[in-house]
């Protein structure tokens, strides 16, 4: 393959409405977002528009999808469970997946929680970022994902995940592969207040300007946008996507996902990203095309 369609969404906030609550699972941070779920967040994010949106992808055949996080609400076993068979039944085959703040709201058992997903994602917490090669295309999933205090939305790598990524963008780099990094939270600054911000974007901005890398993709902001962080010779692209599932008029809140094609050159790679937002009883707003030029240059670490 010298080409392939990449989608990207992100923060589909799946309702859990129907789901039974156990209260002992309750008694925790998870009560609060619960309130919040039934108080105004429900109301923002729709099922129906979910629906359309990927509807919408999946008529286009991606190649693969790449997913950025908070599939749930309170990070449940049940919700956990229904995403993995919303996954199994509504998303392409070839997705992968990390994890959001809300998927890690409280510290819960691997088994009975994310490691639901593993047939999208790291089959557990040590083993991020994880790997996934579709033809020309390496895509790297970070967790920034970790238990955080009441009204914190924060997130953290760490170093030792921060010193893995270094290296595999490292050794993807000398491979000749496109490489394509997923986190949930934006690590540029200033897109989220400091309660939602990655608190150690350092050490993931270090890796990135240290191995380089051709896209990072991030959900989070529940907003769309463009950034960019420094790269070894160039800046590296910074993609953030709005919620799948946000009811919106203003376009960069709107539902979202991101069409990326990335096509092998002779000198590195083209990719063309088109975002198409979905906003209530309004057709499907395309945008123009965003291009951009990567070239194959072997990065120092």
């Amino acid at each position: 393959m010298t080409e392939i369609t990449l989608a990207h969404l992100s923060d589909p906030h799946i309702a859990h409405d129907k789901l039974c609550l156990p209260p002992t699972a309750m008694l925790n941070k998870r009560a609060l977002s619960h309130l919040s779920w039934r108080r105004k967040r429900r109301f923002l994010h729709v099922g129906a528009i979910l629906d359309r949106v990927v509807a919408d992808l999946r008529a286009t055949a991606p190649d693969v999808v790449a997913l950025t996080g908070d599939l749930t609400n309170l990070g449940l076993p049940a919700e956990c469970r229904q995403a993995a068979d919303w996954l199994r039944r509504d998303m392409p085959a070839q997705t992968i997946v990390i994890p959001g703040n809300h998927d890690m709201l409280v510290r819960d058992r691997w088994p009975n929680t994310l490691g639901l997903w593993a047939p999208w994602m790291a089959p557990a917490p040590d083993d991020f970022p994880f790997v996934r090669q579709v033809g020309p295309v390496a895509l790297i999933g970070v967790n920034s994902a970790r238990p955080m205090p009441c009204f914190v939305a924060a997130g953290q790598i760490g170093r030792p995940q921060a010193d893995r990524l270094a290296a595999i963008l490292h050794d993807i780099g000398r491979q000749g592969l496109c490489r394509v990094v997923m986190i949930h939270h934006p690590p540029v600054a200033g897109i989220v207040p400091p309660r939602k911000a990655l608190l150690d974007a350092a050490l993931f901005r270090d890796a990135i300007a240290r191995a380089g890398a051709e896209l990072v993709l991030h959900g989070h902001s529940h907003m769309s946008g463009l950034s960019s962080l420094p790269g070894p010779l160039a800046p590296v692209p910074v993609l953030g996507i709005a919620s799948a599932s946000m009811r919106s008029d203003r376009p960069e809140r709107a539902a979202a996902w991101q069409q990326i094609r990335i096509a092998t050159t002779e000198r590195g790679f083209h990719i063309e990203i088109r975002r198409r937002i979905f906003r209530p009883d309004m057709p499907v707003l395309a945008l123009p095309a965003m291009i951009f030029a990567s070239y194959r240059i072997p990065s120092p670490i």
